[in-house]
């Protein structure tokens, strides 16, 4: 009974010692959904910066993007985000090859921040190219 407590007592600084890393980087989005509203089919692209801060007190590092979607593109900081520093990750809506629809994509962005992967959303509709009448014209015989 003692090995198996000392055991234990050796073993409880190896299961705290991450939880009590203070060395992490954390990040804190100002929205996680952006509404795009409504916009023609004339105008099928559509981008917004979803605005970041590395909350933590270590360098942030987003690795990868992944985008629901293939209409969605995306551009992001390659670079260290600093503790305190702001920054954002573009997304491109890409309406040209779609049907004109409503849409909610996600994004999520994989990172070294405590919560590793976050999910941010964008919402929109795409409507419909408006269509002018053609005029009718009057052929005298």
């Amino acid at each position: 009974m003692k090995k198996i407590a000392l055991l234990l007592l050796c073993l409880l600084p190896a299961f705290t010692a991450k939880a009590d890393d203070p060395q992490r980087a954390d990040i804190k989005f100002e929205k996680t959904t952006i509404n795009l509203g409504k916009f023609g089919e004339e105008a099928p692209i559509q981008k917004c910066a979803f605005v970041f801060t590395n909350t933590g007190n270590a360098d942030l590092y987003i690795h990868q993007i992944f985008t629901s979607c293939r209409c969605t593109g995306k551009e992001f900081p390659t670079h260290a985000i600093k503790p305190g520093a702001k920054d954002s990750i573009i997304v491109i809506f890409n309406g040209e090859k779609s049907a004109p629809r409503k849409f909610r994509t996600s994004i999520t962005v994989h990172s070294n921040a405590k919560n590793e992967m976050t999910k941010v959303y964008i919402k929109g509709e795409m409507t419909p190219r408006k269509v002018e009448p053609l005029p009718i014209i009057e052929v005298e015989e």
